[in-house]
C-alpha cells in the first residue's frame, strides 16, 4: 500500500495556479483538443501528411530486439518479429486508420510496472526504487523514433579541450531533473508543441496518447494495484524520450551562450568558458556571477513548467590545468551545489548512457 500511495502521488497532476498565464494557456489548449468532435478530428487528420507505409512497418519490426518480455497483452517483440512479412502488410492500413481518428486503444495505455532496487539497501524505501514499465509492443511500433548521442558528446569534449589550451578553468554544471520522466507535465508539453507550430492532427493524437493512461504495480507477487497516470511519459516507450526532449527544447535559451548547453533526454550539461582576456582572479568572479544568474533562471523555468530539479544531485566540476582547483560558491534554490574534483567526476564519455 505504501508503494501504491507513493507512485499515485508521483504520477498525480502538478498543483496549478490558474492566475498564471502559462498554466491557464496550457489547460485551455488541452481542453480544446481533448473535447474535439470526432468529425473534426477526422478532418484535420486527413489533412496531415503522416502515413504509415509497408516499408515503415517492415523496417520498424526488423529493428525490434528479440525479447520475450511483454505487456498485459502477452505479445512480445520476439513474437512480432516472427510474423511473416506478407502478413505485415495489414499493419500499415490499421495504423493509418487509427491515426485518422487520433485513436489509442485502452489496452495500449496500461503499463505493467516492476520496481528495481537502485540502492544497496536490501529493504529499500519507495524513493529508492526504479520503475520499469512494460508496454504493448504493437503500441511501440505505432510510435517508433530514432536518435543518437555521439555528436553532443564530441561537441562537449571539444569545448573543454579548447578552453584548456588557453590554460583557463572550465566549470561544468551537471543538472539532474527530479524523477524526470515521471514528472513531465503533459499539458505543458502540448503547449510547447503548439508554440512550435505542430499540426493540429498531431496535437489531438498526442492528447489521446496521454489521456486515461494507467499502470499496474507488480511487486513480489502481491495483487496488482492500478494507478491512474496524470503526469508522466513512460521512459520505456519509444515516444517518451522524444517528448521529453521537446519539453526542454527552449531550455538552452535560458543561458547567455545556448551553444554551451548540451542536452540529451534527461541529462543537461552546461559548460562555462571564461574570457581569455581576463586575469584568473577576474575570470573566477565573472564565472561565479554568471552561473548563479543562470541557476536562478533555471529555478524559475523549473517552477513555471512544473519540472523540478534535485538540488542535492546537481554537481559542479572545474576542468583545469592548475595545481589547485578554484572554489566557486554556486547555489540552486538556496542549496550550495556540490563541487567535485575533475578526476572524481563521472567520465564524460558515459554521461549520456
Amino acid at each position: 500500500m505504501n508503494l501504491a500511495k507513493h507512485f499515485a502521488e508521483r504520477h498525480a497532476e502538478p498543483l496549478l495556479d490558474m492566475t498564471k498565464i502559462l498554466d491557464k494557456e496550457a489547460i485551455e489548449l488541452w481542453q480544446l483538443y481533448s473535447t474535439a468532435d470526432k468529425d473534426d478530428i477526422k478532418l484535420i487528420s486527413n489533412r496531415s501528411d503522416l502515413r504509415f507505409s509497408e516499408q515503415d512497418i517492415t523496417n520498424t519490426i526488423r529493428s525490434l530486439k528479440s525479447k520475450n518480455s511483454s505487456g498485459f497483452d502477452q505479445v512480445s517483440s520476439k513474437m512480432i518479429k516472427e510474423i511473416p512479412e506478407h502478413f505485415q502488410v495489414i499493419l500499415p492500413h490499421a495504423y493509418n486508420q487509427l491515426f485518422s481518428a487520433a485513436y489509442w486503444g485502452s489496452e495500449w495505455k496500461l503499463a505493467s510496472t516492476i520496481y528495481l532496487n537502485k540502492s544497496d539497501n536490501p529493504a529499500p524505501a519507495t524513493n529508492q526504487l526504479r520503475p520499469i514499465s512494460m508496454l504493448p509492443v504493437f503500441s511501440k511500433v505505432y510510435e517508433k523514433p530514432h536518435q543518437a548521442t555521439t555528436s553532443r558528446v564530441n561537441c562537449l569534449l571539444e569545448q573543454i579541450t579548447q578552453s584548456q589550451r588557453y590554460n583557463t578553468l572550465t566549470p561544468v554544471i551537471y543538472v539532474d531533473f527530479l524523477q524526470a520522466f515521471d514528472k513531465l507535465w503533459q499539458q505543458g508539453l502540448l503547449l510547447k508543441l503548439n508554440k512550435l507550430d505542430c499540426p493540429p492532427a498531431y496535437l489531438v493524437w498526442m492528447v489521446n496518447y496521454f489521456t486515461s493512461r494507467s499502470l499496474k504495480i507488480d511487486y513480489g507477487g502481491i495483487e496488482p494495484v492500478t494507478i491512474n497516470v496524470k503526469r508522466r511519459v513512460a521512459q520505456s516507450s519509444c515516444l517518451g524520450p522524444v517528448m521529453y526532449l521537446i519539453c526542454h527544447y527552449d531550455l538552452p535559451q535560458l543561458f547567455a551562450n545556448p551553444v554551451n548547453v548540451h542536452a540529451y533526454v534527461n541529462d543537461i550539461i552546461i559548460v562555462y568558458i571564461p574570457s581569455i582576456h581576463l586575469k584568473c582572479k577576474h575570470q573566477i568572479i565573472q564565472i561565479e556571477k554568471d552561473i548563479n544568474i543562470n541557476m536562478q533562471n533555471l529555478l524559475n523555468y523549473a517552477n513555471d513548467w512544473h519540472l523540478p530539479l534535485n538540488p542535492n544531485k546537481i554537481e559542479l566540476v572545474n576542468y583545469h590545468k592548475a595545481v589547485q582547483s578554484p572554489k566557486l560558491d554556486i547555489y540552486y534554490a538556496g542549496v550550495k551545489i556540490l563541487q567535485k574534483r575533475d578526476d572524481d567526476a563521472q567520465p564524460l564519455q558515459t554521461t549520456y548512457n
